[in-house]
């Protein structure tokens, strides 16, 4: 029976870890006979003095550096305890002489490396404080091993620590460096143990840089989804802060949701979908209705109803306010037919409290009066909708190549060739004028009423405007209504449109 093992050694210079090389040293390297029987640590002296290592003893560990078949590349594999004889970790070991290029390394002890880490950020600033943030994920994506010992350490409270007193630029170093860590499962466990980590990121949701807003949504996204018991955490972590700050639960999302300078559509649809996969994971009833409140009372329905009537609305954003409709709607028993997304919810049922009866989510309590159904995602665009009536309607009328009559005026499936060009035309937008300017009235001028998309619906000259008739348009339902219409009057009619003017 063998007694020992003789292999190759080298070393890897990473005392500074922000500046290792990855690169094990020397190029050709020596042989070591150890002892199968004997503690590695009464052994790792003899490898240091023959490779003349930089590093200081105390400070080393060995690691496998295992080469795949045919020897052209290889990776690090797992880190030996040095209090063990190598007999101790056969399993570790496993095929390790099939290959004889197969080296234990010389490096730096995990714990020394992560305190090196912690000690670099804590005390430094300016461009050497970037520098080593933005080398952070590397470091982590080269060694998993680094991130179990660093979550176990006290790292999170130095990322938290040094993101709290950092501008935006650092703190997405260090949410591209804590995405690196939730990658591995020792660093969400880590993550999962550490509640603090959850409510900073939850605090970033407030920040002025979208990209970090974005980025500390799509990091709560994956926490929330790793497992259903996440959702909690995430709870407990939005209650500290937002308590802590005199606020309701829930008042950054909501505060991203309220938006009305024209947001980020997929920051919404994140914050929106963030909402959803809390509330499907949720386990307890009282649970649920008292998040779902919170948003409600914050004003949600409004919110809801705004995007689900805005023109253009994106549609993966309209499908995450439909789903929250429809876990309410599910949760207060309502008719399975009447409920959107059903697909996308919970079917597993919530846990009641003992004696609670009949508890509704606030948007369809009992007291809740004339309150508006929110309307089905549409599965076309307006001017797809505008297209297929104008079609129909051409089949049963006779009109002029390129044009179609309507009760008032002529719908143009191009623009006129002076509108094109943006000669002689003023743009007023209905929602912003209540007034229109006055304009030349010459058998020239005419005015055209258009939808979002600029293309023009209805046309008519100017002089036979000026009082107010009734135009026959296309309503916010795709159907072909008569509204009144007076050139002073743009608020007159009941779909978003864009008076234009332009001469002939």
């Amino acid at each position: 029976m063998a007694t020992q093992l003789e292999c190759r050694i080298q070393y890897l210079d990473d005392r500074d870890p922000f500046a290792n090389t990855n690169f094990p040293e020397p190029t050709r390297p020596p042989t070591y006979s150890f002892l199968l029987n004997v503690p590695i640590i009464n052994q790792i002296g003899g490898v240091h003095r023959v490779l003349e290592a930089p590093h200081r003893l105390e400070d080393c560990a060995l690691q496998i550096y295992r080469y795949h078949s045919g020897g052209a590349q290889a990776e690090f594999g797992t880190y030996l305890d040095l209090e063990s004889a190598l007999d101790e970790q056969a399993e570790e070991l496993e095929g390790f002489s099939d290959q004889r290029k197969n080296t234990l390394i010389l490096r730096t002890q995990l714990t020394v490396r992560v305190h090196a880490i912690i000690e670099k950020l804590l005390n430094s600033s300016g461009r050497e404080l970037r520098r080593a943030l933005f080398s952070l994920k590397q470091i982590f994506q080269d060694d998993k091993d680094l991130v179990h010992e660093f979550v176990n350490n006290d790292g999170l409270d130095c990322l938290i620590k040094v993101g709290a007193e950092a501008d935006q630029n650092y703190q997405n170093y260090i949410l591209r460096a804590l995405g690196q860590v939730m990658l591995y499962v020792d660093g969400m466990e880590g993550v999962i143990r550490h509640n603090a980590t959850i409510q900073w990121l939850y605090t970033l949701l407030a920040s002025k840089g979208r990209l970090v807003v974005k980025t500390a949504l799509k990091l709560l996204l994956v926490f929330v989804e790793y497992t259903d018991n996440n959702a909690t955490q995430l709870l407990r972590a939005i209650n500290t802060v937002d308590a802590r700050r005199g606020l309701k639960p829930w008042a950054n999302i909501m505060a991203i949701l309220s938006e009305k300078d024209g947001a980020d559509s997929e920051l919404l649809v994140y914050a929106m979908t963030l909402v959803n996969k809390v509330l499907n994971a949720i386990p307890e009833q009282d649970i649920f209705y008292d998040v779902a409140d919170a948003l409600e009372e914050q004003g949600m329905d409004r919110i809801t109803q705004r995007h689900m009537e805005r023109q253009g609305a994106d549609l993966d954003l309209l499908t995450q306010f439909q789903i929250y409709e429809g876990a309410l709607k599910h949760e207060d028993g309502e008719d399975f037919s009447a409920i959107p997304q059903l697909e996308n919810l919970r079917q597993v049922p919530r846990l009641k409290s003992e004696g609670e009866t009949g508890r509704k989510s606030k948007r369809h309590a009992p007291q809740k009066k004339n309150h508006q159904r929110i309307p089905e995602i549409p599965t076309e665009s307006p001017a797809e909708a505008f297209r297929k009536q104008r079609d129909k309607h051409t089949e049963k009328n006779t009109v002029p190549s390129g044009e179609q009559v309507f009760q008032k005026g002529i719908v143009r499936k191009q623009k006129p060739e002076e509108f094109q060009n943006g000669s002689s035309t003023r743009f007023i937008e209905v929602e912003e004028v209540r007034e229109v300017e006055e304009v030349e009235e010459d058998d020239n001028t005419s005015v055209s009423v258009a939808d979002e998309s600029s293309q023009a619906v209805f046309e008519e000259d100017y002089n036979a405007c000026t009082e107010e008739e009734e135009i026959t348009l296309l309503d916010e339902d795709g159907n072909l209504t008569s509204v009144p219409f007076s050139p002073t009057s743009p608020d007159d009619l009941s779909f978003p449109a864009i008076y234009i003017f332009f001469r002939l």
